[in-house]
């Protein structure tokens, strides 16, 4: 009778394992199949713009790809963090499943960012980072390496006098600090022929209007590093205007077909050019696994690439510079 109730209860104890571990599978397959609800917020969503339109498109085929139910909401201008900021609260009452943000600002937006994390929701940081470490994971280009590179090539065009000038993007943006902190590094000991740093807050004209100015306080300046789209092609508007391309180096960040147009021209000597394409795609793609329950890594960089009028028609080029 004894070994009849042990015998019994061994066969109970074993159907409920079955049980617990069939309800195991099929909720991890549950899990596996369910739509990722994810809201995308880059920095900006600007037609004229090249990288930030690559990027969402990256982040759509993605979507796409890995049936995710993906929101996009972006300010009208780069530097508009304010609104950026309103788009976060909004994206939180969504209660999304992750929301993929671009922070436009390092520390000013550190107390909506973390209400994402507050709120349960997965956070994935592409392009640029906060000054808190909150994030799952960031995907992006490694800014410092870039700027690094960006200086290390700039020094082939010093001479002994050379005056440079930075025409940097948003002031207190991750990628703006790094790239300058990287490119001064690069530069080494010609650091110190740094005459002006300006800000062109992400916006063609005023770095086309404040390169004018710059030119017309300082006419010895002969070498000019844009630090993003918006810089480099405003500051090769000007230079082109004042028909200085002769006297003044351009190395600058990213390409639109104008940027390429100048860099055939020579009026620009030297793009860095970033993978926003990928990060679009490989920033939803992560959100999707994290999700699911994939360990993800805590940084993803996509690599930069030196174009200059000798390399910008190889066959691997032009496909980096015309994705679409």
């Amino acid at each position: 009778m004894k070994r009849h109730k042990n015998g019994l209860m061994l066969l109970t104890f074993f159907l409920l394992s079955v049980v617990f571990l069939s309800m195991v599978f099929q909720l991890e397959e549950f899990r596996q199949k369910k739509t990722v609800k994810i809201v995308f917020i880059p920095k900006v969503q600007d037609k004229t713009n090249d990288f930030w339109m690559s990027m969402i498109s990256g982040a759509k085929s993605a979507g796409k790809e890995y049936q995710a139910d993906l929101t996009i909401l972006a300010p009208e201008e780069e530097n508009d963090y304010q609104q950026q900021k309103r788009f976060i609260e909004e994206a939180v009452k969504m209660k999304p499943d992750a929301i993929a943000l671009a922070p436009i600002q390092y520390s000013e937006m550190t107390d909506s960012v973390r209400k994402i994390k507050n709120a349960g929701i997965k956070l994935i940081l592409i392009d640029s980072k906060i000054d808190e470490d909150i994030e799952e994971t960031y995907i992006g280009t490694n800014n410092r390496n870039a700027g690094l590179q960006m200086g290390k090539n700039m020094k082939t065009y010093v001479n002994k006098e050379t005056k440079i000038a930075i025409v940097s993007h948003v002031k207190g943006s991750s990628t703006a600090m790094e790239r300058e902190e990287g490119l001064r590094e690069g530069l080494g000991e010609y650091g110190d022929r740094i005459e002006a740093v300006l800000y062109s807050n992400s916006d063609y004209k005023q770095a086309y209007e404040k390169t004018k100015e710059l030119m017309k306080e300082h006419p010895d300046i002969n070498l000019i590093a844009g630090l993003n789209l918006y810089s480099t092609v405003g500051v090769a508007r000007a230079i082109k205007e004042m028909n200085l391309n002769k006297e003044v180096h351009i190395v600058g960040f990213d390409n639109d077909i104008e940027g390429i147009k100048y860099l055939e021209e020579g009026i620009i000597d030297t793009l860095i050019v970033q993978k926003p394409f990928n990060m679009g795609y490989l920033g939803i793609q992560t959100a999707v696994e994290s999700v699911r329950g994939k360990k993800m890594e805590k940084n993803i960089y996509c690599d930069t690439e030196v174009i200059t009028v000798d390399n910008i028609y190889t066959d691997e080029n032009q496909k980096l510079l015309f994705p679409f």
